[in-house]
């Protein structure tokens, strides 16, 4: 059987939001609420969601999708 072109790896939920990361931040995550790109930390573990970073300069959580036509849809990044 064929293996189709949405099987691929860079169709999935992380691998589409890096390369959203990518495009929208290529120096580095950006605060969409202060602007700020310094002191900028990615939260990871198991009580945040992937792709969840802090502003350390308005104290704000947000990911990549925050600001974009992303941002409150229910439809997954890979689609």
């Amino acid at each position: 059987m064929k293996a189709t072109l949405f099987s691929e790896p860079r169709f999935n939920d992380d691998a589409a939001r890096e390369h959203l990361e990518s495009i929208l931040w290529p120096n580095g995550a950006v605060c969409p609420h202060c602007g700020g790109s310094d002191r900028q930390s990615k939260l990871e573990g198991k009580a945040h969601r992937p792709g969840l970073y802090f502003s350390g300069h308005c104290r704000q959580q947000y990911t990549v999708t925050v600001g974009t036509v992303f941002e409150r849809s229910k439809v997954p990044l890979h689609k």
